[in-house]
């Protein structure tokens, strides 16, 4: 049996809900460097933004939350070109910069707004979430 495509609205829901995670993943701080590892810190996060330039797709979310979440990418969009994080950072490295404490509070403010909403079904389409839920 073959499985149904999902729809546009399903993937962009899917999509806004993997935002989600990144950014509460970049609310916790260093801790998070550690957890995730040096690269991955920033790479699993440019899975779904641009290096550089405006992000210009924000599925499923409001205007506001779109505004949030642009904070961080800029955020994060200079921590990469920092010229004081090596190529191939290590955690310490990474934190003694301080980018992680500063965008914490940037994301964790993002996160906040989209939680107030909650997450959407990966499942079922929907225009609003179904219900905010306890995550994370």
């Amino acid at each position: 049996m073959s499985e149904e495509k999902p729809s546009e609205r399903i993937v962009e829901q899917r999509v806004r809900n993997r935002i989600m995670e990144e950014i509460w993943g970049l609310s916790k701080g260093d801790i998070n460097v550690a957890a995730a590892g040096p690269t991955e810190w920033f790479e699993s996060f440019f899975d779904w933004f641009p290096y550089d330039g405006e992000p210009d797709w924000y599925p499923a979310m409001t205007a506001k939350e779109a505004t949030a979440v642009k904070q961080v990418c800029i955020l994060m969009q200079q921590a990469i070109l920092d010229s004081d994080i090596p190529k191939n950072p290590t955690v310490d490295e990474i934190c003694q910069t301080g980018w992680p404490q500063r965008i914490a509070p940037v994301a964790k403010q993002a996160l906040d707004l989209m939680l107030a909403r909650g997450r959407f079904s990966e499942d079922d389409e929907e225009v609003d979430p179904s219900s905010p839920v306890s995550w994370p």
